[in-house]
């Protein structure tokens, strides 16, 4: 009997081993994961006509990210919301790398608030 437990244990522990290097090898995990991207879109530039925006992606991980898509929220001066807007950069954003992008909002923009929508990890 204690031959048994002893077999059983160790394939346990053996096929575990063996789980643990195909999904490293396949870039693939059990744990959830976290997207380690931030957004920052604070600096407004109110012109006569229009507001701009530079929105700004960082990418924190050492994985690559595609098609990273933006939800911008532009607010008055009464904080009330006077348009959402979203924008995608296609470009690839390489590891412990940073994206900007100038965004066109309408003029009575004071504030803007940022924050990711999607994006493919690779």
């Amino acid at each position: 009997m204690k031959s048994l437990i002893k077999l059983l244990l160790i394939l346990v522990v053996v096929g575990g081993v063996i789980l643990y290097f195909v999904s490293q090898r396949n870039n693939t995990s059990f744990s959830p994961s976290t997207i380690d991207l931030s957004v920052d879109c604070s600096e407004v530039d109110n012109v006569l006509v229009t507001s701009t925006v530079n929105v700004v992606v960082k990418n924190f991980s050492s994985r690559t990210h595609s098609d990273v898509s933006v939800k911008l929220v532009a607010y008055d001066d009464n904080d009330k919301v006077i348009k959402e807007k979203f924008t995608t950069f296609s470009r690839t954003l390489s590891p412990q790398s940073t994206f900007d992008k100038p965004v066109t909002l309408p003029a009575e923009t004071k504030r803007c608030d940022c924050k990711i929508v999607s994006s493919h990890p690779h």
